[in-house]
């Protein structure tokens, strides 16, 4: 590219886009498909704003944490279709001079006035409850943990931190195909509320709120002022202050539970660390109420014991192994996993050597087992394991794509400090309820407990009575956020990673681990890759458009595997450090429109 170049890209960005510019300045300077490395630190979003946000951060000397608080703050304004200050998530936090580990849960809990059978009526679950509306909204965490991050690890002032998301909603962001295309699938329900409505929506020729063009400006100036009144005051305002008030009188006028005792009483969460090896490296990812770190450390801890030597890339027989753990860890989840602080997790088994290795065992490498071998359908449910809530059949041809409503950050500084951080409001503009006058989204999060054993949730996840609702109970979730450290110095990050995709989480995490591991990948190779999935149910191998060459798939289905072709999904973001020379590489999944940006 030449100097020209540039020079008419600034012209023709610079007053009106300049999050464009950032993210064809970077696929200027490195050769496509190469991962680009910086000398200082490096961050990945699923959005340039927030990546930039992000790098302003590390340029005026602050730290990952400082970093990704700025990018998450961001992607509340821009990226409402998969994150915001009304939704929950879970951080690790590694420092690099003290080579320690720090987990934070900020995830949603029910509010205390939630019962086990709220979405169920006549033996049924009602269609929709548990994702429209305020009756889905569970006790938002989001605003908690990302100013506990900043204060407890961060080097910047919050008001400096919170400055690029206060100028992302006042001056507006530019609709684009993936905003559109989550908000088509979530448009009946944003007219529901008149507030989603107005913000997130546009009028079209009869008048009617509409899905807006690619291109159209959304400004939340209601957003800007809660901002900045948290930049100024920190959470307060929002647990005990008039945010908070304004937030539970809008959930009380549509029917919800949430109260004012309810944002009075949460608690973020501090947990150490789920630890884990692969292949000699230290693995540490996010336990339960995680569902995903568990599934990362058990899938490749089986994976390692039936190929000890290494995976050969897309062999037939290794991806049939492959499916076959995954499969069985997901039935694992249904069985034992909810809330710790309600459910009693055999974790220590789980995690063993001599449980991964029965496991790895109970694989028969010539043919696919049928799940409902390993885990029958719950008594009762008949067909409706393989159906939605309303009796349809349930397709994740369009979910993993479409519906994945989560978001991942990736960062490693200068220092070699890093954080994985993965955020969510869950569906597509969450439960499409804004609280009146502060522009804060809120969250759907009650649709990932089981609102009835035997019956999908909104991935088709299958859940157990271990996570069924009750007061104060965290919903059982995918997000992995999860660190990758050096063989020769297990203190050192060289991988920070996390996905969205709803069940499609820990897979994600894991391929991407294995690529670089295995394949010895450079990030951007291992994030683009095709990918595969299995969750028990449906009893299906989930391949996308990308993974697979024909003869393979072949092979795969004279194995008795059952595929379902996926067009993508996915949306990894990661970070890598190589531990000899300390440059960094970033990578945001090709498939959708982040960033990945680092400091020379």
């Amino acid at each position: 590219m030449t100097e020209a170049w540039h020079v008419d890209t600034v012209k023709m960005w610079s007053h009106r886009n300049r999050w464009t510019l950032a993210l064809a300045l970077l696929m200027a300077a490195a050769p496509a498909g190469a991962a680009r490395p910086y000398r200082g630190g490096a961050v990945a979003t699923a959005h340039p704003a927030a990546s930039e946000a992000a790098l302003k951060m590390l340029q005026k000397g602050g730290n990952a944490v400082d970093a990704a608080v700025a990018a998450a703050t961001t992607l509340a304004v821009v990226g409402p279709y998969h994150s915001g200050l009304g939704g929950g998530g879970f951080a690790l936090v590694h420092d690099a001079k003290t080579g320690g580990t720090r987990v934070l849960d900020f995830r949603e809990v029910a509010p205390q006035a939630a019962t086990r059978d709220m979405y169920v009526k006549d033996g049924k679950v009602v269609p929709g409850l548990s994702t429209d509306g305020a009756l889905s909204v569970a006790v938002p965490g989001a605003v908690a943990g990302y100013l506990e991050l900043v204060e407890k690890h961060g080097k910047l002032p919050r008001a400096v931190v919170l400055q690029p998301a206060i100028e992302a909603a006042r001056a507006g962001f530019w609709v684009t195909p993936k905003y559109q295309a989550v908000a088509k699938l979530r448009r009946d329900c944003l007219r529901q509320d008149p507030e989603a409505a107005r913000i997130f929506l546009a009028r079209n020729e009869a008048g009617e709120p509409d899905v807006p063009p690619v291109g159209y400006l959304v400004k939340q100036p209601d957003l800007a002022r809660t901002l900045s009144t948290l930049a100024k005051s920190g959470a307060a305002p929002f647990y005990t202050g008039a945010i908070g008030q304004a937030v539970v009188d809008t959930v009380k006028k549509g029917g919800g539970l949430l109260t004012r005792e309810d944002l009075k009483a949460y608690k973020t969460r501090a947990q150490e660390p789920l630890e884990g090896s692969y292949r000699g490296h230290r693995l540490l990812t996010m336990p339960p109420p995680s569902a995903g770190g568990l599934a990362v450390l058990q899938v490749l801890g089986a994976l390692e014991k039936l190929r000890p030597q290494g995976l050969t890339f897309r062999d037939a027989e290794e991806v049939h192994l492959y499916a076959e753990a995954v499969r069985r860890v997901y039935v694992d989840r249904t069985k034992y996993l909810g809330d710790p602080a309600f459910v009693k997790i055999p974790m220590e088994r789980l995690t063993s050597q001599g449980y991964l290795a029965d496991l790895a065992g109970s694989i028969d490498p010539k043919k696919a087992t049928s799940s409902a071998s390993l885990l029958p359908p719950v008594e009762g449910a008949g067909e409706s394991t393989l159906q939605k809530p309303d009796g349809s059949w349930y397709d994740p041809s369009h979910a993993p794509a479409d519906k994945k409503n989560t978001t991942h950050i990736s960062v490693i500084d200068k220092d070699g400090n890093a954080v994985a951080l993965t955020t969510t409001v869950n569906y597509g503009f969450g439960s499409c309820l804004v609280a009146k006058g502060t522009g804060v989204l809120l969250n759907d999060e009650m649709d990932d407990f089981s609102a009835r054993p035997g019956v999908p949730n909104a991935y088709g996840l299958v859940g157990g009575e271990a996570n069924a609702i009750a007061p104060g109970k965290v919903p059982l979730s995918s997000m992995a956020p999860t660190l990758v450290f050096s063989k020769e110095d297990p203190k050192k990050v060289i991988l920070a990673v996390g996905s969205p995709g709803g069940s499609t989480i820990p897979t994600t995490v894991i391929q991407v681990i294995s690529n670089v591991v295995d394949q010895g990948m450079d990030v951007t190779r291992a994030v683009g890759q095709g990918r595969l999935h299995h969750q028990y149910l449906p009893d299906e191998l989930w391949v996308d458009q990308y993974a697979l060459e024909p003869a393979t798939l072949r092979l795969l289905e004279a194995k008795g595997h059952k595929l379902r072709h996926i067009p993508a999904w996915g949306d990894a973001e990661a970070v890598h450090s190589d531990p000899q020379t300390n440059l960094r590489s970033a990578a945001s999944d090709p498939r959708n429109e982040g960033a990945a940006l680092g400091q020379d």
